[in-house]
């Protein structure tokens, strides 16, 4: 079932989108040490992401897509949108391993179209995240606050 034309959403072309509703496992975990030869900007987006709460640094999300293992990948990093298929069969078991060795928390989402017009603030990965799935939050919202939303332990602004 494909959802109403994107040229009803301001659109320049007409094209058919997604459906709205999907099923998205939205994955909270820190991004892994730099490295000894990563370059001074990574190294400080490292140091800026360390007063954040411990699990709760960076947020990407999967979809399951299709019948054959393969899954919607959206990782929002700083540099770059990364948008992509995973065909693999052990997704689902890597993701349960990481969650019970605590290197993950996964919260399942059903994406919604919000109710109106939000504006998502500064291209973080929880603002992309949270645009993806339709969840309310606000311009500067934490991984922690997203997983607290999502979760139903804080409500909406």
């Amino acid at each position: 079932m494909m959802a109403a034309p994107a040229s009803r959403r301001f659109s320049l072309i007409t094209l058919p989108t997604t459906p709205t509703q999907r099923l998205w496992l939205v994955i909270f975990i820190d991004p892994a040490r730099p490295g000894p030869g990563a370059s001074l900007r990574v190294r400080l987006l490292h140091l800026l992401l360390r007063p954040l709460r411990p699990g709760y640094r960076h947020v990407m999300a999967i979809s399951p897509e299709g019948p054959d293992h393969r899954w919607l990948m959206v990782n929002p990093a700083s540099d770059t949108l990364a948008v992509g298929c995973l065909h693999s069969t052990s997704v689902i078991s890597e993701l349960r391993a990481a969650v019970a060795a605590g290197r993950a928390h996964v919260v399942a989402v059903d994406a919604r179209q919000p109710r109106t017009w939000k504006f998502r603030g500064l291209f973080t990965c929880v603002a992309t995240i949270a645009h993806l799935t339709g969840t309310e939050a606000g311009p500067f919202t934490t991984p922690w606050r997203l997983h607290r939303r999502m979760t139903g332990c804080e409500a909406p602004d």
